[in-house]
Formats: structure tokens, sequence, C-alpha cells
């Protein structure tokens, strides 16, 4: 093999290495960035669950305590009604 060739080869052989290191590297940093992401969104996804079933729990009450409410409207009424009837 003439020397050319020799250098040729080393320097092809560096080239290559250098080429894979540098991939490996560009994806372990790019899992990395991956993996901190997936952690934000799930971590924003259980406040949001949280906050959905807060909402939920007001919801849920709000509608329990309507049939009360109307109830209590129905009686003011009835004595508006005879407040009114009583001063004409």
């Amino acid at each position: 093999m003439t020397e050319a060739v020799q250098v040729a080869l080393i320097t092809g052989g560096v080239s290559l290495l250098g080429t894979i290191i540098t991939v490996i590297l560009t994806s372990r940093k790019q899992q990395h960035e991956m993996d901190n992401q997936i952690a934000v969104m799930n971590t924003q996804m259980a406040s949001m669950r949280e906050d959905i079933q807060s909402h939920n729990r007001y919801a849920q009450m709000f509608s329990e305590n309507i049939p009360a409410i109307k109830q209590h409207m129905a009686d003011v009424d009835r004595r508006l009604d005879n407040i009114e009837r009583r001063a004409s």
C-alpha cells in the first residue's frame, strides 16, 4: 500500500469515528431534552387534572344545591305574593 492510500484510510477512519461520536452525542442530548419535555408535560397534565377535579367538585355541589335554591325561591315568591296582596 502506498503512503497516500494509508494516509487516506487513516484520515477517512478518523473522520468516520468523529462522525459516529457526534451522532451518538447528539442523539443522547436530544433524548435528554425530550425526557425533560415529557416530564414537564406530565407535570402540567397532573396540574390540569387537579384543576378539573376541583371544578367538577364545585359543579357537583352547585347541581346538588339547585333544587334547594329553587324551593327557597318558590317560598320567597309565595311570601312576596302574600305581602303584595295584603298591601293592596
